[in-house]
């Protein structure tokens, strides 16, 4: 019966994985041609600072919401759980808008259109805001996806009735704004239902804040910072280059985001294994997941640097094809960013380490941000593109002595397998932290 159970869960995991890359096979080739390459460029531009504004309100709460619900039995507790979150977030919320509209005005690509930067900083704050961490801490899989495709059917419509020319550019954010608050509306009200309405108070905001410090710290390394390369372009370089990078972000994202699937096939085996006392087991487990990880880092690599001069030119129009030059630098993150995924959550997030984490994350920031500091301004999309390599490499140096310094690199440990016992929730982590980088 369980494993029926999974059955169905991955079905529905990998029909909204389908909807996501139908929904982007979509709206890419249609942004480029439509809208072109210099208000594509700050389309994109928009939707950078709009992924820092989302992390910024989520603030790693995600992850510690997700790890107290795996604990709590009662409605109250869930209750409690929710109004803190909620509190905490509509605090950062209001932190988000400032910090986006000072972005905004301070972009000169941004600050031409700023009304396309308002948008984003408003839909990065509705998406920090969703609830979808609540849906995947109480192993309701399928809600949080089938809104998710809901989302993307309406923002869909609305992007091909409206968007017909590069005037209309405001209307990608707005289409996405216009799907974001509906299916959190919807969210909202589910979660009400079920467990009522949240309490709105401050009361335990700065304890929530202060022990998802260490989680955002490491997100501020490895995703804001990465969420941020397409705002910081439009400071450093030219339009022009701002849509050859964008462009071939897009693409190298859409080959990140195909990792998550696989937390959530091997995290509940490990689990199952553990509830049967297979320590042994789940340690192999573990080390088979990070093996097909790799392993589809190293083919995303090949893939990319093959396949990437026929397909971007032809996909987005001949205007693009320097970006398939970009998008080949960017294959050389892919083995990286595997491991990286593999290393940190499939094991030091179910370990708690999430100080070691932050620790990471900062000195990956650190190496990202000084790369495109003297990168970007004298290589342009390229240089911006090798500045991500950098600190996914930095990144994944960082885990690994780390990991060995912990000890968990010379064979299987039943500390590591009890705290898979204890956190199974980890199985929706991964997904949470790559989608952002998804959006647009």
């Amino acid at each position: 019966m369980e494993r029926t159970e999974n059955t169905r869960v991955l079905v529905f995991v990998y029909g909204g994985y389908i909807m996501r890359y139908m929904y982007l096979g979509v709206v890419i080739p249609f942004y480029g041609r439509v809208l072109g390459l210099t208000e594509y460029g700050r389309v994109l531009a928009a939707m950078s600072l709009m992924n820092v504004i989302w992390m910024l309100v989520g603030y790693g709460f995600a992850v510690v919401g997700m790890r107290d619900l795996s604990r709590a039995q009662e409605r109250s507790e869930h209750n409690a759980i929710f109004s803190l979150h909620v509190s905490a977030r509509a605090l950062l919320g209001v932190l988000g808008g400032v910090v986006g509209l000072i972005a905004t005005f301070c972009s000169p690509v941004l600050s031409e259109r700023p009304i396309i930067g308002i948008l984003a900083t408003v839909l990065g704050i509705v998406n920090g805001s969703n609830p979808a961490w609540l849906f995947q801490g109480r192993h309701r899989f399928r809600t949080p996806i089938m809104l998710e495709v809901v989302g993307f059917a309406m923002s869909l419509v609305l992007v091909l009735s409206l968007v017909r020319g590069p005037a209309d550019s405001l209307w990608v954010l707005g289409s996405l704004l216009i799907s974001g608050v509906t299916c959190s509306a919807i969210a909202y009200g589910l979660t009400i239902v079920d467990i009522g309405r949240p309490r709105i108070s401050l009361n335990g905001v700065n304890q929530l804040i202060r022990s998802s410090t260490m989680l955002f710290c490491y997100s501020t390394g490895s995703v804001i910072l990465v969420s941020l390369s397409t705002y910081l372009l439009t400071l450093l370089s030219t339009p022009t280059e701002v849509g050859y990078f964008g462009a071939a972000e897009r693409f190298a994202a859409i080959g990140l985001s195909l990792m998550g699937p696989a937390a959530q096939v091997f995290i509940p085996t490990i689990s199952r294994q553990l509830a049967q006392g297979d320590h042994d087991g789940a340690a192999a487990t573990t080390r088979r997941g990070g093996a097909l990880l790799i392993g589809y880092g190293l083919l995303a690599l090949c893939g990319a640097l093959a396949l990437s001069p026929l397909l971007l030119p032809l996909i987005l129009g001949e205007a693009f094809a320097p970006s398939a030059r970009v998008l080949q630098c960017f294959a050389w993150m892919f083995p990286f960013a595997a491991f990286n995924q593999f290393i940190s959550f499939y094991v030091f997030v179910p370990l708690e380490k999430d100080r070691s984490l932050a620790l990471a994350g900062v000195a990956s920031g650190l190496a990202n941000l000084a790369a495109a500091l003297y990168l970007a301004p004298r290589h342009g999309a390229m240089g911006m593109a090798l500045a991500r390599v950098i600190s996914e490499g930095t990144l994944s140096l960082t885990l690994l002595f780390l990991a060995a310094r912990f000890g968990l690199l010379t064979g299987p440990s039943r500390e590591f397998a009890r705290a898979f016992a204890k956190l199974r929730f980890a199985c929706g982590v991964g997904v949470e932290a790559r989608k952002t980088d998804e959006e647009g």
